[in-house]
C-alpha cells in the first residue's frame, strides 16, 4: 500500500465480532477450507481479534479457542505425541487456548498487530501455552524469521489443503527468545502493556 495506512486491533465484540467471523468464514470459503454454511462449532467458544482500518472495515481476524484440551481442533484432529500430550495435560484448564482462525484481507499486513493483540491478552489473562497447527511452510518462515520456538507435538499431515504440523508455544519462552533474537519486535509486541486490560488491546500500525 503507497499510502500511510492506520490500523485498530482489538478483542472483537458486538458488531466488530460478527463482522471478524464473517471474514474469518469468508475466506475460509474462498480457499476451499469451510464448505457454504458450514457450522463453525468453536465460533462460540472463542475469543476473536480484529484489525480494523481507518473507516472500521475489519480486515485480518484471528481467534483464541478455550475449550478442554481433548476438544480443541489440533488435539482432535492430529497424532498428539503421547509424551506431549502428557505434558499439556498436566497444565492447569485456565493456561492454555488455541490460537486459531488467522486470516486477512490482501494487500493489508496486519499479522504483526493481531500476534501483539492475543499476545498481550494472553498475558493478562493468565495463559501460558498456546496450541496451533501451522501449514508447514508458515512455520518453517516463523522459525526462521520471527524465532518462534514452537514445539511440534505431533504426526504433521494434510489438514485444510497443506501439510500442517501441530504445535505448542510457552509463552514465557517465546519472549524470552525473541528478546534475544529479535528485540526490537520484543519491544513491539510487549509496548504498552501495563496499560492493556482484557476488554480491549488497541495498537496503532503504520504500513
Amino acid at each position: 500500500m503507497n499510502e500511510l495506512q492506520q490500523y485498530h486491533y482489538s478483542v472483537a465484540q458486538g458488531g466488530t465480532r460478527e463482522h471478524a467471523i464473517k471474514l474469518h468464514r469468508q475466506r475460509y470459503e474462498e480457499v476451499g477450507f469451510f464448505k457454504k454454511d458450514e457450522v463453525d462449532h468453536y465460533e462460540q467458544i472463542s475469543v476473536y481479534f480484529s484489525a480494523q482500518a481507518d473507516d472500521g472495515t475489519v480486515v485480518g481476524v484471528t481467534r483464541l479457542i478455550y475449550a478442554e484440551l481433548d476438544e480443541l481442533p489440533t488435539i482432535k484432529h492430529f497424532e498428539i505425541y503421547d509424551l506431549e500430550l502428557e505434558k499439556l495435560t498436566q497444565l492447569d484448564r485456565t493456561r492454555f487456548a488455541e490460537v486459531s482462525a488467522f486470516t486477512k484481507m490482501p494487500k493489508h499486513e496486519v499479522g504483526a498487530g493481531l500476534i501483539k493483540a492475543v499476545l498481550q491478552y494472553s498475558l493478562a489473562s493468565g495463559l501460558t501455552h498456546w496450541i496451533c497447527c501451522i501449514d508447514e511452510r508458515v512455520y518453517k518462515y516463523m522459525q526462521r524469521m520471527i524465532k518462534f520456538p514452537l514445539k511440534v507435538i505431533g504426526v504433521p499431515q494434510v489438514y485444510l489443503g497443506s501439510v500442517t504440523i501441530p504445535c505448542a508455544l510457552q509463552l514465557s519462552e517465546f519472549l524470552v527468545n525473541l528478546q534475544q533474537h529479535r528485540p526490537s519486535l520484543y519491544d513491539y509486541f510487549l509496548a504498552g502493556q501495563e496499560e492493556t486490560g482484557q476488554e480491549e488491546t488497541e495498537v496503532r500500525v503504520s504500513v
